[in-house]
């Protein structure tokens, strides 16, 4: 067997990884990392990611009468005349079913999609792609990697405030605790603090420091660097408006110093003429 090409096997890996905005793409070969960014990016999905993913990963109730395959939006829209009275909840599984056998098709090269076109639930078509590409121990092991990561190179992104970090910490977490991983309590609090950004630093070394900081839950923590977030948002204004102007003396600086640099050489240049 030939090798797979370098570029082929980035392309295929930024594919099956995907984004917040893109549907992870499925390349059988790299099914194990494909099959934790699509969970990720369905849980991301803001309307309902959570029921969509309890409808792929757990199965859904269909109602009989509408037990169909929807391949079209005039279908879909169809279908929504026909559960008009159903109970809300059935309804809301039974949607969400057909939603999240979309946003897998999406998912799959042609040649997947025929393999898995003649199942009727999300659920389905997940367990008939795990038998097809996956072993149980490879996928856990996989997916305990990534996590693990994920978790060690936890950082504060530039845009997101205080909850919005704690938000993402903890969806880390839940993932690591359904894949049997567990960090004590002492490295949750110290791993989220250190990602924070650096103009945390002064605030996250004297909380560090209290003497009740080994009794602090991750919640308690939490609240109070909360207590200081606007004194630490204004100060990373200060800061970065601080650099800005450094750097705009740097640049005016270097910037005389190369006018003078170039009248030297013109002087020695024709002294030596001379």
């Amino acid at each position: 067997m030939q090798p797979e090409d370098p570029h082929t096997l980035s392309f295929n890996l930024f594919s099956s990884i995907g984004s917040t905005t893109r549907i992870p793409i499925l390349f059988p070969q790299d099914y194990e990392v494909w099959d934790f960014h699509f969970e990720d990016y369905v849980l991301r999905i803001e309307d309902h990611g959570t029921t969509i993913w309890k409808s792929i990963a757990e199965g859904t109730f269909m109602h009989m009468e509408t037990r169909r395959v929807i391949k079209t939006q005039a279908e879909y829209n169809t279908l929504l005349i026909d559960v008009k009275d159903i109970p809300q909840d059935e309804k809301n599984k039974l949607l969400s079913n057909v939603k999240a056998m979309r946003i897998i098709k999406f998912a799959l090269p042609p040649d997947t999609f025929r393999l898995v076109s003649s199942c009727d639930t999300a659920k389905e078509i997940w367990d008939r792609l795990r038998e097809l590409f996956s072993s149980d121990a490879d996928l856990e092991h996989s997916i305990q990697t990534l996590l693990l990561a994920e978790f060690g190179a936890f950082v504060q992104k530039p845009e997101e405030n205080l909850d919005q970090t704690l938000n993402r910490f903890n969806h880390i977490l839940s993932r690591m605790v359904k894949h049997k991983l567990r960090r004590e309590l002492i490295k949750q609090k110290v791993t989220f603090m250190n990602g924070l950004r650096s103009e945390w630093k002064t605030v996250v070394s004297t909380v560090k420091a209290h003497e009740q900081f080994k009794n602090y839950t991750l919640a308690k923590l939490v609240g109070i660097l909360r207590s200081h977030e606007d004194e630490v948002t204004n100060k990373g204004k200060v800061v970065y408006g601080m650099r800005s102007l450094a750097l705009v003396v740097k640049g005016k600086n270097v910037a005389e110093e190369d006018s003078e640099s170039d009248l030297s050489d013109c002087e020695l240049t024709k002294n030596y003429t001379l």
